[in-house]
């Protein structure tokens, strides 16, 4: 499997759920960040394949968080359009050359979702619940922290 790990939220210890979604209506806000983690981010190590990670911050912003995290997995930036938008889907599969159909994404927010789905719905999308409840937009996968999400790739032999 390939699997596009998102760093707000899954990550990172921030929920920019509310300042992305008022960027998308198309007002201003900023996008803060935070180099507080959540201590069970470093099972992304044991995710079997290629890992992504997807980030809403700048190339640069990327790379700082990247670099002080010590997290060398290639990454995808924001260009000026980030979720909810297909656009940072269409350059990781251009990047990549992957078929959706074997992405897994995985998030923490119903933008995470949103922005897989308008690229392509054979996307599968793994919820984890750190701030806000997922599950009334049908992702793939739902869990409570990431260990529990290994275990339940794992079972569906995704990993």
């Amino acid at each position: 499997m390939k699997y596009a790990v998102w760093l707000d939220g899954v990550i990172l210890k921030i929920d920019l759920t509310e300042n992305l979604y008022r960027i998308y209506k198309g007002d201003i806000a900023d996008i803060p960040f935070t180099l507080d983690v959540f201590e069970d981010w470093k099972e992304i190590y044991n995710l079997n394949g290629e890992v992504y990670i997807l980030s809403p911050y700048s190339d640069s912003v990327t790379r700082e968080i990247l670099g002080r995290l010590n997290i060398d997995s290639p990454y995808i930036s924001n260009d000026g359009k980030t979720k909810p938008s297909k656009v940072p889907y269409e350059r990781l599969i251009k990047a990549t050359g992957w078929d959706p159909f074997e992405v897994v994404t995985i998030g923490s927010s119903p933008l995470d979702l949103l922005s897989a789905r308008f690229y392509d719905s054979r996307i599968k999308v793994a919820c984890i619940e750190r701030f806000i409840d997922c599950s009334r937009y049908s992702p793939y996968l739902i869990a409570k922290d990431f260990p529990s999400l290994i275990t339940s790739l794992k079972r569906l032999r995704k990993i």
